[in-house]
Formats: structure tokens, C-alpha cells, sequence
């Protein structure tokens, strides 16, 4: 394992950050979009029956609890970019607007857009997107993805079900990645086209053989 900064990762690089297994799904304006995944973390989506998630006790949970244990094991909040999270309903009404946040599951139109990056695992998982909203009734679902990435729903008082959370961070964040995964290849070559750019072919290739040459 080496160290290098997460904007040097490409979407669909893994990468180890405070002893959590993560991927690379975005590259954004303000930060790298991410997802732990190798771990789950159970917990209801909210102990009412809410499903509102900016007022759910998994956010409260996921930004209490998992992000200072997270801390503990070697992650820097400093390294962290909130993130907006979209709760627009299954049914397409937005009356819970948007929230913010460090940690939160994937909305279903991000399970949509990053479907083929992320790995399936054995659990099924709670997406931040309701069913509809309370206003159309009482003790509404929550959306979930289950073990083989279909999208269901459930009642949000339900403890079985996980979470790996998405989180974003700076450009950069030190991360570790495993050498044999092409990533300092990939950062050689980005490294060598920002010299011809600046520089010329001639000139860079010239500087290259005296290297080599010793």
C-alpha cells in the first residue's frame, strides 16, 4: 500500500482512509464522491417511523456515533465536504427539500447513476430517498436496495437493515491504495502530459534520455 491524494483516483479506484475500505464514484467542484463498502453498519432508519431522513435517527447515528469512531481510527474531519442530499420522494414530490451532511446513504437516483461502480454485497441497505411523504400518510417507507441492487421498500422502524454510508472528500486527502492497481501508472502518465504541455515533446524527451542516461 502507498499513500497519494484522492483526486489522483479515478471513479471505480478503491482506496483505504482511517481503516475503512472505500471507492472513488465522482469526481465534483468541491470534492471526491465516495462509498465506504467491505462493511456494513445496521441500524433502523429512524426509531418514529419517519422518513424524512434529515430527521432520521440514521443520520443522527451516521454523523454521531460511525463518523467518531471513524475519527478514532485515523480519519481527519478536516478531510470532509458536507454534502447536499437530495430527499425528493419515490413519487417525485420534494416537499422534504434537501439536508446536509457528512455521512448518508445513496438516493436512488445515485444508486441509478453509479449503479455499475458499486459492489453488490449480502445485505440489503437503506437509500436516503422516501417513498412519499407524510403528508400522503402515516408510517411510510423508506426506499432500499436489496443483496442483488433492485430497488424495494420498507418500514423505516426495521434494524436489519444497513448502510454503506457516501461520504465526499477535499482533492487533497491522503489515501492508501494498493500499488498493483495501475493507480501510479495513471498518475505518471498525468504527470508526463502536464510537462509536454508545458514544455514540449522535444524538450521533456530530451530530459528523459539525459535521466536515463545517468
Amino acid at each position: 500500500m502507498t499513500k497519494c491524494e484522492i483526486k489522483n483516483l479515478n471513479p471505480g479506484d478503491r482506496f483505504g482512509y482511517g481503516m475503512k475500505s472505500a471507492i472513488v464514484l465522482d469526481k465534483m467542484d468541491d470534492g471526491i464522491l465516495c462509498m465506504v463498502v467491505d462493511e456494513i453498519y445496521q441500524c433502523e432508519f429512524d426509531k418514529d417511523n419517519n422518513n424524512d431522513f434529515a430527521s432520521s435517527t440514521l443520520k443522527t447515528k451516521l454523523n454521531t456515533s460511525y463518523l467518531e469512531q471513524w475519527i478514532d481510527e485515523g480519519a481527519n474531519i478536516d478531510d470532509f465536504v458536507e454534502m447536499e442530499v437530495d430527499l425528493t420522494a419515490d413519487d417525485g414530490l420534494d416537499d422534504y427539500g434537501t439536508c446536509t451532511t457528512y455521512l448518508a446513504p445513496r438516493t436512488c437516483d445515485q444508486h441509478r447513476k453509479y449503479r455499475k461502480l458499486i459492489p453488490n454485497n449480502n445485505h440489503w441497505e437503506w437509500t436516503a430517498t422516501p417513498y412519499s411523504i407524510e403528508s400522503k400518510g402515516e408510517n411510510l417507507p423508506a426506499r432500499i436496495v436489496s443483496s442483488d441492487g433492485i430497488v424495494y421498500e420498507c418500514n423505516t422502524s426495521c434494524a436489519s437493515v444497513s448502510v454503506r454510508p457516501l461520504f465526499k472528500l477535499k482533492p487533497d486527502t491522503e489515501v492508501e491504495v494498493d500499488t498493483t492497481n495501475g493507480v501510479e501508472e495513471s498518475s505518471l502518465m498525468d504527470t508526463m502530459r502536464k510537462l509536454v504541455d508545458e514544455h514540449g515533446f522535444p524538450v521533456v524527451m530530451e530530459t528523459l534520455a539525459k535521466v536515463i542516461a545517468g
